[in-house]
């Protein structure tokens, strides 16, 4: 890789950091889930700074060739964060849930209250 690509890779991937750091100062993202996105910039920017490190990895992982290594590993971080996703949709659901029948019940209290007082 041309020490020129690899500059710009670095400065882009610093940008990418500096972007999530915005947005956790910012509120829009929460830290727990900015964590993987913050260690992934920081061993992209160590994957460029070393030559041959992605090369040398997946020669002792026993892969073929780096691309094999980075689609896997690529593949393996997607089911990761698909899994992890899920298991908070599925966590947001209850909650809603539980929302919705808190209200409801409040709902049908306040109408039995009005309508004692109606009657009195």
């Amino acid at each position: 890789m041309s020490i020129v690509l690899r500059s710009v890779l670095i400065a882009i991937t610093i940008i990418y950091i500096l972007i999530l750091i915005r947005s956790i100062n910012k509120k829009n993202l929460q830290i727990s889930f900015s964590v993987f996105w913050i260690i992934s910039g920081i061993i992209l920017i160590i994957a460029l700074l070393i030559p041959n490190f992605v090369e040398w990895i997946s020669h002792k992982l026993g892969f073929v060739a780096p691309s094999n290594m980075v689609f896997c590993l690529t593949i393996f971080i997607a089911f990761y964060l698909i899994f992890n996703m899920t298991i908070k949709l599925a966590q947001e659901h209850k909650k809603n849930v539980t929302l919705i029948q808190e209200v409801s019940m409040l709902k049908k209290r306040v109408e039995n209250l009005e309508k004692k007082k109606k009657s009195k």
